[in-house]
């Protein structure tokens, strides 16, 4: 599959989100292909989670427990990053496994934008997954300066880029953003060194001749340039640039260090608010390390897995009695069968193929059915 053989190549956000569902719908859907299509006995299945534990998802462990009959396993970190030293144990506690994998991000009803959701013990809006957030800030910054900062003009028929320094290693950087913005020599004609021309007005920045091939890209967008200096904006896109880690401390962490060499294509994406595009990428990455692990874990070898990985997108909704909601776009999955070393990948349509062939049974137990019959043989206990 081509989304497993080129790692610096991000999913596409529209063929990976082109199929929505609400929770019931999923979760219904995931039991019966758990059931028909991998043979699995629920008897001996155990769920695992590979998410956020966060209360906007909070929902989604009742489903676990109505669904399987078992609290899910967590098999996850903090940015629903897989905790590869969970699988085997999760192995040792069941024949089968049936993975719930990937990132989270927030929708925002009044605008109508996603990349954002509600808090309600902070009693207002901020980026979900709180770890992503955190982890692309300083790309965000970074390039949000750049691309305010990198000014397009005209000037005897010749369009000219105005640089900053900073862009070309020429002054220290803010040594409180781990990560640089580095230009690629593919934005300008010529060379660095031999064809910049210092300018008197701002002594800071640089003008060079902008590349042919940006100036094609530029006509071909009928993008208007003048006299006037103006932003680069949007058209600064990932070919033209990459991001250094020059801080002197290494990676803070396994997210930070597996999603650097993608945030030149992250922060520039214009279908969905990069903080969609990072959770999807990083859901991308997590799947492909869940493939690698099963299939590299002797203790799994022997066991049933079936693994589904995609987005949630979480939901505030004050009128309802719980007010948070979410709904879940497959993108990836995996299945082994038992007694199997190795198994099959599925892709976006593939797995959404597979889920639609399902029905979710309508004799499946609510969570209150299992807690009244609890409640029902309930007896006193003495010790």
């Amino acid at each position: 599959m081509d989304y497993l053989k080129s790692p610096s190549i991000i999913p596409d956000n529209e063929s990976v989100m082109f199929r929505q569902y609400a929770l019931a719908s999923f979760f219904g859907k995931l039991r019966e292909a758990a059931i028909h299509h991998c043979n699995f006995d629920l008897a001996g299945t155990l769920p695992v989670m590979v998410e956020c534990a966060d209360e906007s998802q909070s929902l989604k462990a009742l489903y676990f427990m109505a669904t399987f009959g078992a609290s899910p396993f967590v098999g996850g970190r903090v940015g629903a990053e897989l905790d590869v030293g969970a699988i085997a144990p999760a192995a040792h506690h069941a024949e089968n496994l049936v993975y719930v994998m990937g990132s989270h991000a927030g929708y925002d009803h009044e605008t109508k934008t996603m990349g954002k959701i509600y808090r309600e013990k902070e009693g207002g809006f901020s980026p979900c997954c709180g770890k992503l957030a955190g982890v692309i800030g300083p790309y965000l910054k970074e390039y949000e300066y750049a691309r305010n900062n990198i000014k397009l003009f005209k000037e005897e028929n010749r369009v000219l880029l105005e640089i900053p320094s900073r862009f070309l290693g020429m002054n220290s950087t803010d040594l409180a953003n781990p990560a640089r913005l580095c230009l690629r020599p593919s934005l300008i004609r010529g060379d660095w060194e031999s064809k910049g021309v210092m300018t008197s007005e701002s002594p800071y920045s640089v003008v060079f001749e902008a590349h042919p091939d940006l100036q094609q890209a530029l006509k071909a967008k009928k993008r208007t340039i003048t006299h006037d200096p103006s932003p680069i904006g949007d058209d600064l896109t990932g070919e033209y640039f990459k991001f250094l880690w020059i801080s002197s401390d290494p990676f803070p962490d396994g997210i930070t260090r597996r999603l650097h060499p993608l945030m030149h294509q992250v922060v520039c994406s214009l279908d969905y608010a990069p903080m969609v595009t990072v959770a999807n990428v990083n859901t991308w990455i997590e799947f492909n390390r869940f493939v690698d692990a099963v299939q590299a874990i002797p203790d799994v070898f022997s066991k049933g897995v079936f693994g589904v990985s995609g987005l949630t997108i979480d939901l505030y909704m004050p009128t309802r009695s719980y007010h948070y909601s979410n709904v879940y776009y497959p993108q990836y999955a995996f299945f082994k069968p038992t007694g199997q070393a190795e198994g099959t990948i599925m892709g976006p349509s593939e797995i959404n193929k597979l889920l639609d062939a399902y029905t979710p049974t309508k004799e499946r137990p609510s969570l209150d059915q299992i807690l009244q019959c609890n409640d029902k043989n309930d007896e006193e206990i003495e010790f």
